[in-house]
């Protein structure tokens, strides 16, 4: 049997919003509200567990394909050793409330990795089975209970920043012949906050501001900013990026997340993504937190793609812990304009880490970019204070109004090769997709958003999600619920045609799903 769980979030107190010509304004969440809560403790942190030693994590050569990749590489895939969930060391447990079941503990560890990363598959997970993945350092510990598996069946867990990753599961006495899922693969970090100089990553010589250093940008647009953990390169690859909370009009802090296509660009990238939030300094210069303890948002749903602009936008499947989104302006860009990005950049000269930076450019031309990866329709600023890094990729090149012209694409050939390439350097150049651009593809989930949004699982759809096929308008119905459920004005109504969706989701915004017409069934995971 398959589920729908609906989950109302209401009481949420939010900012307001303008709305002119091409112009939408940003928005912020009120401090007291948090969608996303911060890392949890484990059921039953003194259970035993079962330690596994991984085999090392190595830096691969200089000829390894996977550095082809345009986003920042940072690590690689490998099969687990055979018959992982069978080494889980299970032991009673009964709480203070008299529930009681099954704990079973593993942790993983291999030696040099700056994280660690699990797959399961078999595309399936008893409902009363639940997950914490935890940091056997520090303790902390983040739950999954819904797993979104992929159209291969396979689902990646959060990522653990460390040489260890623990698994910590709880099957009640009430389950019913509960099977821990096959751990499949693991994904092991070489790369990661605490950088050390390579030969493939060459140190910038360039300094890097902390976004901490200047409070205006601190404490709004920071607030909208996440560090990516993905996996591409065919599911072979890890690797960081950056992106933003965007806003909308009518405006609802629906969880929405823009960045480059570069880093995600189809679903089973999407699914395997994770957003961390809030990685920045509490003052200038300050010590950076232990990543581990910061909120973050695991897996999506590929929403819109947009190649020639290299735009994607991403609906995170779990609550998001952003307390600001960025708006968006679609008008051109003069030559001269001050612009501002913020982002995490993978750099290993000191200070290290990927922790939250910005830098200042100003608007000097439009190009096409064309690197490893990336061909686009492109706003060129050149940099005057500071500049952006691999892993900065996906962030948004924002304007005085806190507002998204464009998505870090690529940076100049000197930027990368050249330690000394900075400010004032002529050449010290960035590249950023270009939202006026991508517009006609991804304004379907911004602007003016279809309400009702129409569901037709009969129709062709949208392939790779890449066009303006679907709209959510009744003449271009979305073919699946669950996009339905992203475009739709929180408190507004997704109408389906009668049919039997194969989809398993959650929905956390109110929201009303009802059957398009007079008669017929609609059925939510069914074949």
């Amino acid at each position: 049997m398959r589920y729908l769980w609906i989950v109302l979030c209401l009481s949420l107190t939010m900012g307001g919003w303008a709305q002119e010509d091409g112009v939408i304004d940003a928005a912020m969440v009120d401090e007291t509200v948090r969608l996303a809560a911060p890392p949890s403790k484990r059921l039953a942190p003194s259970a035993p567990a079962r330690v596994v030693d991984l085999p090392p994590t190595v830096t691969p050569p200089s000829n390894w394909e996977g550095y082809n990749q345009p986003f920042f590489v940072a690590g690689y895939i490998a099969s687990a050793p055979p018959d992982l969930s069978r080494a889980i060391r299970w032991t009673r447990y009964e709480d203070k409330d008299g529930n009681r079941g099954q704990v079973g503990v593993l942790i993983l560890r291999s030696q040099n990795a700056k994280s660690l990363r699990v797959r399961f598959s078999g595309g399936r997970w008893h409902p009363q089975l639940q997950l914490r993945v935890f940091d056997p350092a520090g303790g902390y510990a983040f739950p999954h209970t819904f797993p979104m598996w992929d159209e291969n069946g396979d689902w990646w867990t959060t990522i653990i920043f460390g040489e260890q990753i623990g698994l910590e599961f709880f099957i009640p006495d009430t389950a019913d012949k509960a099977v821990v899922p096959d751990i499949t693969a693991i994904a092991y970090h070489f790369a990661g906050p605490d950088l050390a100089v390579s030969d493939f990553e060459p140190a910038s010589g360039c300094p890097l501001n902390d976004v901490s250093c200047f409070p205006a940008w601190r404490n709004f647009a920071a607030l909208s900013v996440c560090m990516l953990s993905v996996i591409g390169g065919g599911g072979n690859v890890a690797g960081f990026c950056s992106g933003n909370a965007i806003n909308r009009t009518p405006q609802d802090f629906a969880p929405i997340v823009m960045t480059a296509r570069h880093c995600v660009g189809d679903q089973a990238e999407a699914n395997a993504t994770v957003f961390v939030w809030n990685y920045f300094t509490a003052t200038c210069n300050g010590t950076p937190p232990n990543p581990n303890s910061l909120p973050r948002s695991t897996g999506s749903l590929l929403l819109k793609q947009h190649q020639n602009s290299d735009w994607t936008l991403l609906g995170s499947y779990e609550p998001m812990a952003a307390g600001a989104y960025v708006g968006w302006d679609t008008s051109f860009i003069a030559n001269g304009t001050e612009l501002t990005a913020i982002s995490h950049p993978m750099v290993p000269a000191p200070p290290s880490g990927p922790f939250m930076r910005v830098a200042f450019a100003q608007k000097t031309g439009e190009t096409r970019c064309v690197t490893t990866g990336v061909d686009a329709d492109t706003w060129q600023v050149r940099w005057t204070n500071s500049t952006i890094r691999r892993g900065s990729s996906g962030s948004a090149l924002l304007d005085a109004s806190i507002r998204a012209r464009g998505t870090a694409s690529c940076v100049s050939t000197c930027i990368l090769s050249d330690p000394k390439c900075c400010p004032p350097n002529p050449n010290a150049l960035g590249y950023y997709g270009r939202i006026d651009v991508a517009f006609p593809v991804i304004q379907w989930y911004l602007l003016n958003m279809a309400n009702p949004t129409f569901v037709n699982r009969a129709v062709s759809g949208d392939a790779g999600n890449g066009g303006a096929n679907e709209r959510g308008t009744s003449g271009n119905p979305f073919n699946t619920v669950y996009e339905g459920t992203f475009c739709v004005p929180t408190s507004g109504t997704v109408r389906i045609v009668p049919g039997n969706y194969n989809e398993r989701f959650r929905v956390w915004r109110a929201m009303r799903l009802e059957r398009s017409g007079t008669s017929g069934v609609v059925r939510i995971g069914a074949p």
